[in-house]
């Protein structure tokens, strides 16, 4: 029997060199996303209005039709938000709200569905072209105002939430690059930038609507 199996064992390929299915051949990919952002309302006070850091980040799952396109699921969290210069609305004694210390900010669950096209052939070793489109399907949370002080800390947060439609959908955008590390992994560095499909915010009291968000940065992802 002992020597039977080590006949056999002759007609099979050591696993140590079985071909590997490429990166770039394979047609299902998952993994981790990560993004480094600026975010404003793009008609919030838009001459006092500046962009404020943001981050955010989730899984992703992707298929591919064919090496080149292919569709990418997503689910997480994101900060959005804007900056805006004011006077000193507070105007009490030892305790300025000066310019740049009002903070609107916005905490959404995302769920990003786009198109993924790569470029067919590598531009660097084992590195292509890539770029997505699709649109970012966000539920949000929560908007709140804050003034930062650097006296003393900060003010009470105001919550205007009930202020806020419920559901947005920003049209996404992003181009960068996909590197095969390995025959296991693929790393995607690409810019990306989000902007809403609507008016978000509605005035208490005149009923006007404002605050269309814009999301501009960096997209980080690692996929298996």
């Amino acid at each position: 029997m002992g020597i039977g199996n080590i006949a056999m064992s002759q007609f099979k390929t050591p696993p140590s060199i079985v071909a590997k299915t490429r990166i770039f051949e394979r047609k299902f990919l998952w993994g981790v996303a990560f993004n480094s952002s600026w975010a404003t309302y793009k008609d919030q006070l838009s001459d006092s209005a500046f962009y404020r850091p943001s981050l955010g980040g989730g899984v992703r799952a992707e298929y591919y039709f064919n090496p080149s396109l292919g569709v990418t699921f997503g689910v997480g969290i994101q900060q959005r938000g804007t900056g805006i210069y004011t006077p000193d609305l507070d105007q009490s004694i030892g305790n300025p709200d000066s310019t740049g210390r009002l903070r609107y900010r916005m905490t959404t669950f995302d769920f990003p569905v786009q198109l993924v096209y790569r470029y067919p052939k590598n531009i660097l070793p084992n590195t292509r072209i890539s770029a997505l489109l699709g649109a970012d399907f966000s539920v949000i949370h929560n908007a709140l105002r804050v003034w930062k002080s650097v006296d003393d800390g900060f003010h009470e947060l105001s919550d205007f939430s009930s202020n806020f439609e419920k559901f947005d959908i920003p049209l996404r955008v992003g181009f960068g690059l996909d590197a095969e590390v390995g025959h296991g992994s693929l790393f995607r560095l690409q810019l990306y930038g989000e902007i809403s499909n609507k008016k978000l915010y509605t005035h208490p009291i005149t009923g006007i609507k404002s605050n269309q968000q814009v999301l501009l940065g960096v997209d980080f992802s690692v996929l298996f």
